[in-house]
């Protein structure tokens, strides 16, 4: 069963924490419609953390506060989530940009891994 409306666990002073609408201009980003389709079709449990998280704007604590769950269970479900977007989105033919490559530290004293 669904929770109320008022106490849907990611809602933000009494109202539902909602994915974009759609209407992202062409060339930009994803189709924001796309992306809620794909945020749709995840497990419940991923698509609660990525909501709570990244559209909701809340912290790891506080989202593992608001959904009753540990803070590495938030972090391991937002990471298996975001991939699966990734592969949803990928298999409908959307480019999705890979995450930046860690760089090595160049600073002074560092020690260059080999």
């Amino acid at each position: 069963m669904e929770p109320s409306e008022g106490s849907h666990p990611c809602s933000l002073a009494g109202r539902p924490v909602s994915p974009p609408r759609s209407g992202s201009p062409p060339g930009s980003e994803p189709d924001a419609g796309v992306v809620a389709a794909a945020l749709a079709a995840l497990r419940r449990e991923h698509r609660q953390v990525i909501v709570c998280t990244f559209y909701g704007h809340l912290s790891t604590d506080d989202a593992a506060t608001r959904l009753g769950i540990s803070v590495h269970d938030v972090k391991r479900r937002a990471c298996s989530g975001l991939k699966e977007i990734r592969r949803i989105l990928e298999e409908r033919g959307v480019q999705v940009p890979h995450p930046p490559v860690a760089l090595p530290d160049l600073r002074p004293g560092s020690v260059m891994p080999q």
